[in-house]
């Protein structure tokens, strides 16, 4: 009959297990059909590498390096996308599918790690929780983490599936770690797990965006609390201390030594932000706090892609929430430290966020506040939330009012699947992605544009003749922006549509572009602005002039090598649509070459116009650099095309010389 009984249990879990992927499958399938977003441009569908002819190695090596994404480049991830773009082609909905599958598959790598750090946790408290309690309650908050809507933006913003992918090894880091330790605790062969599959998955989550790197602290919040770095015989289990010596605490000393000997390795690209270090870090307890409170609280009013409206911190009461959120924040840890033998799965759970934390939200000059960074930090407040609500504590004080607090945690799915839903629904074309991310947030300037540039899209398509609703959303963009991208979008939409174009759009961006550092939006937007001139903006030519002179003046320029590097592409595409010399040409794309040397694009650039200018030597030197910067094989067919080229250009030109003879 028990037997009976577990089988019994063991598919009812099953069909629940289908159901939640079901669930959420379903939650996001609106969303699926959606756009590309913001970063998908320059990472996928504007990146040429990862639109791969076919499964060559020299293609696959190409589109594996195609981004400058992180220090190494996130090649698992690039070729993802390659092999979306060559099996389904360009549209947008098998990346999204891919996303939603990759997410599907961490849920139930959520699901797996939960159980086996419940039973972790009950061996080592000797908590009396039976089988059936532990295996619903890691259902429950499976389900949670995998309907929860602060996750939605690293599924349906396609980009962010280097987080999604990231997370996928390193929770089978997780889990591979987790079980080696249980055997080793049986007194069974645990070490291979421990020492070499872990590793190993760490290093191919790096190599899928570098915040897999936080695996050890993860495992060692995990050790600390579920198994107390003993073996068996609850002796110190000395290989476990050997493991975070190696593979924590010399990585980090070795890190650490290096950032104070070469402080500019990332204080440098601060240069590029409209905030200092320690803005940032103060900034960071308002954004950590507000990242709890949307996990616990997740209003759709709130959420969004982008959250550049939040304000920056300049000190501890400016403003005064900042001080607060550091006290919570603080509580939060001492919490934590308080119940770490009594609530042990509470302080895991908090301490598993802050450790998910640590590296997007503190001294990086990333940009202020994403939710794709809760992807997994938010699972250890769901494991804390959880926990209270479903397992009895130490002393089984818990006990009272036990089925009132299952049914709580069992009502909050479907809340957490309609909201899910809801905002899925708000992602399905570009139009309403733009309505409701301008609707909930009024003071963002991406959020504005989005929508601005939504309904430019149909006029310029001529579904709709209301253009001054196109201009007014950009113009109420452009008041609350700090880079050039709504004021030049206005002066594009206007050119196109032959409508006046108003003076005071390029007065506000030359302002701009004087008084914050040149981002990368600001190059994107002077890049459309000239490569537009040789059809409908032609009367702009003046106009792109002033404000490329006024960037090339812009504050911090020195600072700031990409930049210049890439207004200097710019430059002399203006130059072209505008006939100067060639000379004067070749002599910017020497300049973009000149201030960013080890970036193969611009040698690629500059190669081939010397080519044209007829002088061979100088092109074949370029071609000798581009072999010193080709990183395993990635330039190959980019280095045999100009080695063609070259070849044909000085037959071609031998042939002109001998019969003008």
């Amino acid at each position: 009959m028990q037997l009976a009984d577990k089988n019994t249990q063991r598919i009812l879990l099953s069909v629940v297990v289908i159901a939640m992927l079901i669930a959420t499958a379903i939650a996001y399938w609106p969303g699926l059909h959606g756009p590309f977003l913001f970063d998908d441009n320059p990472n996928i569908t504007g990146n040429q590498g990862i639109q791969i002819a076919s499964l060559a190695p020299h293609e696959l090596l190409r589109a594996a390096f195609s981004s400058h994404s992180g220090l190494l480049y996130r090649p698992i991830s690039m070729l993802s996308f390659a092999f979306n773009f060559y099996f389904f082609g360009e549209g947008s909905f098998s990346f999204k599918l891919t996303n939603l599958i990759i997410h599907l598959v961490n849920a139930l790598l959520i699901l797996w790690l939960t159980r086996r750090l419940l039973l972790a946790c009950r061996r080592r408290y000797q908590f009396d929780w039976k089988d059936i309690n532990i295996n619903w309650a890691s259902m429950l908050i499976a389900a949670a983490w995998a309907l929860h809507p602060l996750n939605l933006t690293t599924v349906l913003f396609i980009v962010q599936r280097m987080t999604s992918l990231s997370a996928l090894f390193t929770l089978a880091g997780m889990l591979a770690y987790v079980v080696g330790r249980e055997r080793m605790l049986a007194g069974k062969t645990g070490w291979p797990l421990v020492w070499l599959l872990t590793p190993f998955l760490g290093i191919v989550g790096v190599l899928c965006k570098e915040d897999a790197a936080l695996l050890p602290l993860y495992l060692l919040v995990i050790e600390w609390l579920l198994f107390g770095f003993r073996t068996g015989k609850q002796t110190i289990a000395k290989n476990v201390l050997a493991f975070y010596v190696c593979g924590l605490v010399l990585p980090g000393v070795l890190g650490l030594t290096y950032l104070i000997a070469h402080p500019q390795f990332f204080l440098a690209n601060y240069a590029y932000r409209d905030f200092t270090l320690p803005q940032r870090v103060l900034t960071e307890f308002r954004v950590v706090w507000l990242y709890i409170q949307w996990t616990f609280f997740p209003d759709i009013r709130h959420l969004a892609l982008y959250h550049d409206d939040l304000g920056i911190s300049t000190g501890l009461l400016t403003p005064l929430t900042t001080l607060g959120s550091l006290l919570a924040l603080i509580v939060l840890i001492a919490l934590a430290w308080w119940q770490r033998r009594r609530r042990p799965l509470l302080s895991l759970g908090i301490l598993f966020f802050f450790a998910g934390q640590a590296m997007e939200s503190t001294i990086l000059p990333l940009e202020i506040a994403f939710e794709h960074r809760n992807y997994l930090p938010d699972y250890g407040l769901l494991l804390a939330a959880f926990s209270l609500l479903l397992l009895p504590s130490a002393g089984g004080s818990r006990q009272a009012r036990l089925s009132l607090r299952w049914a709580i945690a069992v009502i909050a799915i479907p809340v957490l699947f309609s909201v899910t839903w809801l905002r899925a629904s708000e992602w399905r074309s570009f139009l309403y992605f733009g309505y409701y991310e301008a609707q909930h947030h009024p003071g963002s300037e991406r959020a504005l544009y989005a929508l601005g540039q939504a309904y430019s899209n149909l006029a310029l398509a001529g579904t709709t003749k209301n253009s001054g609703l196109a201009l007014d959303t950009l113009a109420r963009a452009a008041a609350v922006s700090d880079n050039i991208i709504p004021d030049t979008a206005l002066m594009l939409v206007s050119a196109k549509l032959k409508l006046p174009v108003n003076p005071a759009w390029r007065q506000h961006a030359e302002a701009i572009l004087h008084t914050y550092p040149v981002a990368t939006e600001d190059t994107a937007a002077l890049d459309s602005l000239v490569n537009c001139l040789p059809t409908a903006c032609k009367s702009l030519a003046p106009t792109a002039l002033a404000m490329l002179q006024a960037a090339f003046h812009s504050k911090n320029i020195a600072k700031l090598p990409r930049s210049q590097a890439d207004l200097w592409v710019i430059y002399s595409n203006y130059l072209t649509f505008t006939d100067a010399p060639f000379g004067e040409i070749l002599a910017a794309m020497r300049q973009s070459v000149h201030y960013e040397p080890n970036i193969a694009v611009y040698r690629i650039s500059l190669t081939k116009g010397l080519m044209i200018a007829g002088d061979f030597n100088a092109a074949e030197e370029q071609i000798q650099q581009l072999s010193r910067l080709n990183k395993f094989g990635s330039l190959d067919l980019d280095i045999q095309s100009l080695k063609a080229s070259l070849a044909a250009t000085r037959a071609a030109a031998g042939k002109s010389k001998h019969a003008s003879r």
